[in-house]
């Protein structure tokens, strides 16, 4: 038996069944915002996902961005963090590894840190890119009137 625990847990899931859109957790009528080349089609399939148009301003239950390097990742942590609902999320999408504009996403951990936000996600979008996901720490949200 524990044979077999060990050999589950050394082996990778295999998400490649799931769609770009579904791996982000972009859902019905949530407010989000996209910017940058962050792959083809997946502009559309979020719009379609979500039933409705991308947002440009206010308050963002989303955001997915595409940056080419660490100075471009900070203004971007600076700037969605100030408009992201505390149960939202930033999605920050990098070029993978071997591509010339490739950026190291644990780099940017430190950043989003200093700016009250969590990494807890990452994933493929598709062969050239890939996102790492910032969120507000439960521990930091504001109560809500529900609770």
């Amino acid at each position: 038996m524990a044979k077999f625990r060990a050999l589950v847990a050394t082996e990778e899931r295999d998400y490649s069944h799931r769609t770009a859109v579904q791996k982000l957790g972009v859902r019905p009528e949530q407010r989000v915002e996209v910017i940058g080349d962050v792959g083809p089609g997946l502009r559309r399939d979020v719009q379609e996902a979500l039933g409705r148009g991308l947002v440009r301003s206010g308050l963002l239950d989303g955001a997915i961005v595409l940056v080419e390097s660490e100075d471009e990742a900070k203004e971007a942590l600076v700037r969605y963090r100030a408009r992201l609902r505390d149960d939202g999320y930033l999605w920050v999408i990098t070029r993978k590894r071997g591509h010339e504009r490739y950026l190291n996403q644990m780099a940017l951990v430190p950043h989003a840190k200093r700016l009250g936000l969590i990494d807890n996600k990452t994933c493929s979008i598709d062969d050239d890119r890939s996102g790492i996901r910032f969120v507000v720490p439960r521990a930091l949200r504001k109560p809500t009137a529900a609770a």
